[in-house]
């Protein structure tokens, strides 16, 4: 069985990603470029409080090894293929599937698990993070940050994804799988190197039952996996995918 068959990215085509159930394309497209702007200020207020941090934080920088802020390049990512895909599209130029088979089914896991790990990113942070955290020198731009970065990307993500069918299966939790086991390694490789933890969290120093937290955190990132393909399968199981229609006539179908 191919990569791609297995996560079942052979039924997936890039016409998906623009065609929403209800409503236009172009509709889509707009609220992906009010989004994108939105997630733009996101993007420089999440610069702009690595700068002014937190007085009594212990070190000067870190930036892009929070799992936020991976995340969130990944959403922007998102928003920014889907402006792209609608505009190809409108010039006749969007093929449906990338002639790159693995590339493909990357795209394809990418629209399946990057909701889920956005809505691990705001779980996480308010229920966790944000009850410990100080605020006494915030201004706008911190408070607009943390909203954006930690709440609105998961809303508009969410919304996005409701109204585009995306065919799915039980392999995503793989990705997922993949995802928390990649971090927590990376997590220590960053340690190793900076000699700083990234999520206090996850200092074995500070807990006696670290190994528990951090299988605990794998156990849920993929349980969230299978859960996740389970409500996106509720969700399309009335629902028409839109078919490729040029990969089906070079497979030799004749459409009606």
């Amino acid at each position: 069985m191919s990569m791609e068959t297995y996560f079942g990215s052979d039924k997936f085509n890039l016409f998906q990603t623009i065609t929403p159930f209800k409503g236009s394309k172009k509709g889509l497209f707009i609220y992906r470029i009010i989004v994108f702007i939105i997630l733009c200020y996101g993007l420089y207020g999440s610069v702009y409080v690595t700068i002014h941090h937190n007085p009594h934080q212990d070190h000067d920088w870190i930036y892009f090894a929070y799992f936020t802020n991976q995340t969130y390049f990944g959403i922007m990512i998102y928003f920014m293929l889907g402006i792209i895909n609608y505009y190809r599209d409108s010039k006749g130029t969007l093929k449906g599937r990338i002639s790159n088979t693995y590339l493909h089914t990357l795209v394809h896991i990418l629209y399946n698990i990057l909701l889920p790990l956005a809505i691990i990113v705001t779980c996480v942070f308010w229920g966790l993070i944000f009850p410990k955290a100080e605020t006494f020198y915030f201004n706008f731009n911190h408070w607009a940050q943390e909203i954006i970065q930690h709440l609105l990307q998961s809303v508009f993500l969410c919304i996005d994804w409701y109204f585009i069918t995306i065919p799915t299966n039980y392999h995503h939790f793989l990705p997922m799988f993949i995802a928390g086991v990649a971090y927590l390694i990376y997590a220590q490789i960053y340690h190793a190197i900076f000699n700083v933890w990234i999520y206090k969290f996850l200092d074995p120093s500070q807990n006696s039952i670290w190994y528990i937290i951090y299988i605990g955190l794998i156990t849920i990132w993929t349980l969230f996996g299978f859960v996740f393909a389970a409500i996106q399968k509720f969700k399309n199981r009335n629902r028409e995918f839109v078919i490729d229609k040029e990969s089906f006539k070079n497979e030799g179908f004749q459409i009606i």
